[in-house]
């Protein structure tokens, strides 16, 4: 289900998933969190709030890639290319964020906040991953409707 992103009015009619669910609502909050938390410490900064959201975007990739290995050696069983996916999802967003770097510069305050949220992130979605793999997919794709929202904003 999709339509207008709500506390959005001036952006272009973007997408958004319509949470279902206590699974879906739980992912949907835990990223507005993540999102005030951006919105707090960069404010209208976005070339460094881009630098925060590469930096994020790259661990549900490799915590899914690293957890579904470890799940296909106790098995024994083959991935059907998944690893392979989540692990190239996680580089190409490492490679957003070297442009990002290169664009924003970041103070080594900054990048030390950014290591702590990424340390966090890690550990906590890891052990969403691990709770409910459903509900760590939604966290993403909210994770993306935010990308869309503060890319546009940081073009205009």
């Amino acid at each position: 289900m999709t339509g207008q992103h709500p506390n959005q009015p001036d952006l272009p009619d973007t997408p958004h998933h319509a949470p279902r669910g206590f699974s879906d609502r739980f992912a949907l909050a835990f990223t507005k969190l993540m999102r005030f938390f951006a919105d707090t410490f960069f404010a209208k900064r976005y070339g460094h709030r881009a630098i925060v959201l590469e930096t994020v975007a790259a661990v549900p990739g490799m915590v899914g890639g690293t957890i579904t290995h470890l799940t296909c050696l106790r098995r024994m069983v083959d991935d059907d290319g998944w690893i392979r996916t989540l692990m190239e999802e996680a580089e190409n967003e490492r490679m957003h964020l070297m442009t990002f770097i290169q664009i924003a510069k970041p103070t080594m305050f900054e990048r030390l906040v950014i290591m702590l949220a990424q340390w966090i992130f890690y550990v906590g979605f890891f052990l969403l991953y691990l709770i409910s793999r459903r509900t760590a997919h939604r966290v993403v794709g909210y994770f993306e409707e935010e990308a869309v929202i503060s890319y546009t904003l940081y073009l205009q």
